[in-house]
């Protein structure tokens, strides 16, 4: 123990010289403690004194108004998807999945009894909707908003496979009661 206090403040003295810059202190926010020295049959060879210096204060930011738009950090934004091709999507998935609470949710009033008879239907099939189906708007006829399909669906019965081609079907879809709906086919 000895030998840590007399080599300590020595490589504490020799680091401070060999930095080559000055260390930079924070201002005491209590007074110093009173060291009392220890009495000790082998007198210290080095004392280590921090020098004493004041930090600067911390920069200060002020953010003044603009009479632009504020920019704001974070991730940018992306388009917000066509709600007719997100309910589209949504009941082609919740259908291959047999999901009939989902298909019910999805589907309008006029077409609930369908969209059940539908999910019923793909109960033994084992559906998969493949990653290459995409869905884009074709156009409108009245209240609907008409959403073509291109891509595949593998149904599987028993040892049975078949793929299907999604671009056969033209979906109607159209908001009821502030929510987007799929709402039968067109034909």
């Amino acid at each position: 123990m000895r030998f840590v206090r007399l080599v300590l403040p020595i490589l504490v003295l020799a680091l401070v010289s060999c930095s080559g810059s000055t260390p930079t202190t924070l201002p005491p926010t209590a007074p110093p403690a009173t060291v009392t020295p220890v009495p000790s049959k082998v007198p210290p060879t080095a004392t280590f004194a921090p020098p004493s210096q004041t930090a600067s204060p911390a920069p200060s930011v002020t953010v003044e108004p603009t009479d632009g738009p504020t920019p704001t950090a974070g991730p940018t934004a992306t388009p917000t998807p066509d709600p007719a091709l997100a309910v589209i999507y949504n009941y082609l998935a919740a259908r291959a999945a047999a999901d009939v609470p989902g298909v019910q949710a999805l589907a309008c009033a006029a077409f609930d009894a369908q969209a059940v008879t539908e999910a019923i239907s793909f109960r033994s099939m084992n559906a998969t909707l493949h990653d290459d189906l995409v869905c884009g708007v074709t156009g409108a006829d009245g209240a609907f908003t008409l959403v073509a399909c291109t891509g595949t669906m593998t149904t599987t019965y028993g040892t049975e496979s078949r793929e299907w081609d999604m671009s056969s079907f033209i979906y109607q879809a159209m908001p009821e009661d502030g929510v987007w709906t799929m709402c039968g086919y067109h034909d």
